[in-house]
């Protein structure tokens, strides 16, 4: 960079009455070539004025701002170089996109309307809060001062160094932060509540609306575990004086990385034993896990460009389930691992429109884009490839060393590879670059020849398009008798020498890959999975493989519904949860045709099967995971119209109407919506009362699902409506319209309404929001190939930038649907 920040000094005064905030700031620059213009990163802002200080002259500016480009152009009269000082005042709006510094609604205790403003800068919306070099390598140091009402508090990212009564406001001052990204500040202005501790040289607090500080203890406590095992894991420790997790009412993505000052969405930090499901709880542990890794991995070394994106996620996602694993070993949370994040990530991968994990990435609405499964699930998944490649003790200090070279600087993936290959003495760079440089991932055909296996790889796709290109490093792990060998298979073709008895590929999943078993072996493995002879991750993974063969029409639906039968007396959570969800979905996917009954048919005997083992309530020392087992597949009974479970169903509701806390929180979403399902216009304004009422955001969920549950169209329409008014956050929108369309009965309104209200709505939460992205994917769950061209006009008529890949990939989906629903029609004729 010609001109480059050391450090910005910043003065905010939000105005919570007209939305909007004035900004002073000076920015100290080095510059390395003559230059008199400076190039800037500004959107939204309004500058009143601007000069330079240089070897003590002052030069007034001239600027031009860019809206397209989202750049400031500060011009002087003459070149200069070395140091100099850029002022600028200017002002801004606290917008109520979520993005940006912007403005959050609550209501207090009493009813009354409140505000609060607070910031989310990544990608790149630090431009939205002060002209800067918005950019991850630009990195400074931060001098924040924020000026408040006298009812208001100050947050920032460092600890407060002075607090002044200045007229009829406050001022707050805040230490200097380290040298850092400008996505990774933070400022925070309302009437706040604190929990506070101390641990060791830092302070804790978890910062709430007034009234919530209590519920924060469980995620408070947890914390500061989290940073302990973090610092001895990584061999350094956590380099500032405090750590804020601030609970933000209004909050468009889970959870954010802040240096300092970690911002979360209410429902994934405030715990409440008496109203939060086990689900919740489970979920806050993993996402303040998440963030508190980013710390070190992101916000200490950070990346260079936002190609190497999924490092910084990735990496936290696995270090997420890792730590929160050493803590609630009864969690399972490696088992969830495969169920929920290779799972999505092998969905996603195994399309046309996937992309590498290493992306090139050229503007903000292109980075917002890459947010998504394969950065964040198969990055997390490629790393416990790699961890079980190298061992534990190489991973480890591959990475301590790395973090030790590039603290407080900028790094590369390649920086990462080097540093663990030199501690494992093995070829990792090779071998992890055929994993993130192409698209895609493989799938293993295993045949058995004599005394040999015959392996052999190609990329899996959905749909199907002829031969498909790619090769990679697979580490292979073969085991018979209980003993298992591992080979790096770097060919299109390999053998492996193998006695006679059973054979299993891939044992534990750690590979990130699909394996197809010729027939013969195949038929071997299912009396080890009857007998439950291999373990259970291994039995889960046998049909979860070929259930993604039957959809790409690798394989059978028959042969799939055939091997679920080895299943009856199966104990295991992710395999009978797994198992549960592949029929339903085959099931859901064939409600119109004539041979549906026979796919109810095993689908209801599998999931009463379950439930026979589980029942409704939980007993004294059951598996943790049944809990989130039982909720499953009482929903799912429901929505088979199980007369037995329908009924309790509303048994249940009737005395939850009596008292709330008669209904164990871990029940409350499926007997909600199995009520809803079997309900009329009187359940629907009983359940709209409802949402109304309950306080806390995560019961609001509760019902807000609910109503997207029901049978009658009109119902539906009413909850998509109900989805843009007033009552529901808009960072919440997008929930009712994702659940009717994966509604059957909302297949024939979704589209013409999405289509009618996608303006407003676009409108309304703006440019870049990820949710436009996540209700783009859930049309795939409403059309069929007919559709397609008309989608394609659509969106070419209503361009929406930032979720381009993502209306490919739902077109792909919509194929690969109608696919396989030609091919098992031809099956069951």
């Amino acid at each position: 960079m010609q001109v480059s920040p050391v450090h910005y000094d910043l003065t905010f005064e939000p105005n919570l009455d007209d939305f909007t905030f004035s900004g002073k700031e000076i920015i100290d620059v080095k510059i390395s070539k003559p230059t008199n213009t400076f190039l800037l990163d500004s959107a939204e802002l309004k500058i009143k004025s601007c000069h330079v200080m240089s070897n003590s002259q002052k030069f007034s500016a001239k600027t031009r701002l860019d809206e397209k480009n989202e750049s400031l152009t500060v011009l002087i009269p003459k070149k200069i170089s070395g140091a100099a000082r850029i002022f600028i005042d200017y002002t801004g709006i606290l917008n109520d996109r979520l993005v940006g510094f912007y403005r959050s609604q609550y209501k207090d205790k009493s009813g009354n309307t409140k505000y609060l403003a607070t910031t989310q800068f990544e990608a790149a919306d630090a431009r939205r809060a002060f002209p800067c070099w918005d950019e991850p390598a630009a990195k400074a140091t931060f001098g924040i001062t924020l000026v408040t009402e006298k009812n208001h508090t100050a947050v920032s990212n460092m600890n407060i160094v002075s607090k002044k009564t200045l007229g009829k406001k406050t001022v707050y001052t805040f230490a200097k932060t380290p040298i850092m990204s400008t996505y990774l500040l933070y400022l925070g202005v309302g009437e706040f509540e604190y929990l506070s501790s101390k641990q060791g040289k830092v302070q804790y607090r978890i910062v709430t609306t007034k009234g919530n500080s209590k519920k924060g203890k469980f995620a408070l406590d947890l914390c500061k575990k989290l940073v302990t095992s973090y610092e001895n894991y990584f061999g350094i420790k956590y380099p500032l004086p405090k750590l804020d997790l601030i609970a933000v009412p209004d909050f468009a993505s889970g959870a954010m990385e802040n240096w300092g000052a970690i911002t979360f969405r209410e429902t994934i930090l405030l715990y409440d034993p008496k109203t939060s499901s086990t689900q919740t709880k489970q979920y806050i542990a993993e996402v303040v896990s998440h963030e508190v890794a980013h710390q070190w991995f992101g916000n200490l070394v950070t990346m260079e460009w936002w190609n190497d994106l999924w490092l910084n996620e990735s990496f936290a996602t696995f270090m997420a389930t890792k730590f929160v694993d050493k803590f609630y070993p009864s969690w399972k949370l490696w088992d969830q691992f495969l169920e929920d994040t290779m799972n999505v990530a092998m969905g996603l991968d195994s399309l046309h429109s996937s992309h590498p994990i290493d992306v090139k990435v050229n503007k903000p609405s292109e980075i917002r884009e890459i947010f998504d499964a394969i950065s964040y699930d198969k990055g997390g998944c490629v790393l416990r490839m790699l961890e079980g490649f190298v061992t534990e003790k190489n991973f480890r200090a591959g990475l301590r060393a790395y973090l030790k070279k590039f603290s407080y600087q900028n790094a590369k993936g390649d920086d990462l590879w080097n540093e663990i290959g030199t501690a494992a003495r093995m070829p990792v760079r090779t071998m992890i670059n055929s994993w993130i440089k192409q698209v895609g991932f493989p799938m293993v055909d295993v045949k058995r020849q004599n005394s040999k296996l015959v392996l052999a790889q190609k990329r899996f796709v959905l749909e199907q398009r002829g031969k498909e290109k790619g090769l990679w490093h697979i580490p292979v792990s073969v085991t018979q008798d209980r003993t298992t060998r591992n080979k790096l298979v770097t060919k299109q073709c390999d053998v492996i020498p193998v006695g006679p008895s059973d054979v299993m590929i891939n044992s534990g999943r750690h590979g990130f890959y699909r394996v197809k078993y010729s027939p013969d072996l195949l038929d071997d493995l299912k009396g080890s999975v009857l007998q439950k002879s291999i373990s259970h991750v291994d039995r889960w993974a046998l049909q979860n493989d070929l259930f993604a063969l039957c959809v790409s029409g690798d394989d059978t639906a028959k042969n799939y519904l055939d091997f679920s039968k080895s299943y009856e007396n199966e104990d295991d959570y992710i395999t009978q949860s797994n198992v549960a969800g592949n029929l339903y979905a085959l099931y859901n996917r064939t409600i119109e045709e004539q041979f549906n009954y026979e796919i109810k048919e095993i689908t209801h005997d599998f999931l009463k099967t379950v439930f026979a083992k589980i029942g409704w309530d939980a007993k004294k020392g059951e598996p943790y995971t049944n809990a989130l087992l039982r909720g499953f597949v009482i929903g799912a009974l429901g929505k088979l119209d199980d007369e037995e479970i329908i009924v309790e169903a509303q048994k249940r509701f009737a005395a939850y109407l009596k008292n709330p806390l008669s209904l164990n929180p871990d029940l409350q979403d499926a007997v909600f919506s199995v009520v809803a399902w079997s309900g009329d216009s009187k359940t629907y304004q009983k359940m709209l009362g409802l949402y109304k009422k309950v306080k806390t955001q995560e019961e609001k969920l509760r019902f807000l699902g609910a109503l997207c549950n029901f049978k009658d169209e009109k119902l539906l329409l009413r909850t998509l409506n109900f989805s843009q008014t007033k009552d529901v956050r808009s960072q919440n929108m997008h929930v009712p319209i994702i659940r009717v369309a994966g509604n059957r009965y909302g297949k024939k309104i979704f589209w013409p309404w999405l289509k009618k209200n996608w303006k407003s709505l676009h409108k309304k939460v703006g440019v870049g929001s990820p949710l436009l992205n996540r209700i783009v994917a859930s049309i795939s769950g409403v059309a069929d190939s007919s559709m397609e061209k008309e989608i394609k006009q659509f969106f070419k008529k209503n361009p929406t930038p930032g979720t381009e890949r993502t209306l490919d990939q739902t077109l792909e989906r919509i194929r690969i649907h109608t696919n396989l629903l030609q091919r098992l029609r031809l099956e069951f004729a």
